[in-house]
């Protein structure tokens, strides 16, 4: 098989095709996802594709991805889970994602949000062993567990089929935030549950499509559509989510840094934020500013951490000026 690939991938390349292997299936974190609205084709597959996806709209809601390690209680709940991912709208909203990261192999343990929950309990749902191109033959695995939708909570079997479905180039635009152009290597994941409540069958489906800039890796687009049906009990729930990267996320013009290194952690914060610059700059003065471009802190300290328990849960901004310039960050206050 090994064999197989590597000529394929030869072959690609004398043909004039290229990809890149999808080294991490989740995004950068902090990373800032606007969903969108419009009509789009994911049907084009195979090597070459071709998508575009034009004229998007915003709905209003801008995501934030950022990770953490599974609470007790979430351990619990979702065995073998040791990484969270969690995906925070404008209002606070949050859906969550738990994964078993075992080496190089991703299984899914549970999703969360306020439509359903689905628990793999029973069964993880494996994802892949990275890295991951194309060619590599799709992997399914079987999965089992529980389900929550509309009160009622059924257990499930099913199967999860991946796999890198397509390389080529990815086009969009979205309306007032920009647009994007260039080579993308997509993984489609798809989920087929069956469960019965009171004698009665259910059905339910959820495909996602992730696409990756080839130059970094990056996850700039991906979306989502679930459905979960129970017709003898009225359930037709049915989700779907299109995301892309929001790659201008600073409202605040920056002057030119000699270092653009700044790092702000924890990240989320519950009280103390820490700043990790390069030792030789000098601060001189940080401010931070709410969604609504509210200041609420502004200190001329020289100090690389600072308290913010006084501040209540959400999105906040803090632009540092030192004496090379100025920087903005966005962070969450848990």
């Amino acid at each position: 098989m090994k064999t197989a690939l590597h000529l394929s991938a030869l072959l690609m390349v004398y043909l004039g095709y290229a990809q890149s292997p999808i080294n991490n299936f989740f995004s950068s974190a902090m990373s800032e996802y606007v969903v969108v609205s419009g009509t789009i084709d994911e049907s084009p597959a195979g090597n070459n594709a071709v998508w575009n996806f034009s004229s998007l709209s915003q709905t209003g809601t801008t995501n934030t991805d950022t990770f953490a390690a599974p609470l007790t209680t979430e351990l619990v709940n979702y065995p073998n889970t040791n990484q969270v991912l969690k995906i925070t709208d404008n209002a606070m909203n949050i859906n969550q994602v738990f994964y078993n990261v075992t080496g190089n192999t991703l299984s899914l343990t549970g999703a969360s949000n306020a439509q359903f929950t689905i628990n793999y309990n029973t069964d993880n749902a494996l994802v892949g062993t990275y890295p991951l191109v194309f060619g590599n033959p799709t992997t399914t695995d079987p999965i089992a567990g529980t389900l929550s939708v509309q009160s009622i909570t059924p257990s499930f079997t099913g199967t999860i089929n991946s796999e890198v479905d397509a390389f080529g180039t990815l086009t969009f635009n979205v309306i007032g935030q920009g647009s994007y152009s260039g080579g993308i290597t997509r993984i489609k994941t798809e989920q087929s549950i069956v469960f019965s409540v009171l004698g009665s069958p259910g059905t339910g489906s959820i495909t996602s499509y992730n696409y990756y800039k080839d130059s970094d890796g990056a996850l700039v687009f991906r979306t989502t559509n679930a459905l979960v049906s129970l017709p003898a009990l009225g359930v037709n729930q049915v989700i779907n989510t299109k995301e892309a990267l929001l790659t201008n996320t600073l409202a605040v013009e920056e002057k030119p840094l000699k270092s653009k290194v700044m790092l702000l952690y924890p990240n989320p914060v519950k009280d103390n934020l820490n700043i990790k610059l390069n030792p030789t700059t000098s601060i001189q003065s940080i401010k931070v500013m709410d969604v609504n471009g509210k200041l609420v802190l502004d200190t001329k300290i020289d100090n690389q951490n600072i308290n913010l328990s006084q501040l209540k849960s959400g999105f906040y901004f803090l632009t540092i000026t030192t004496d090379l310039g100025s920087m903005t960050r966005k962070f969450i206050k848990d």
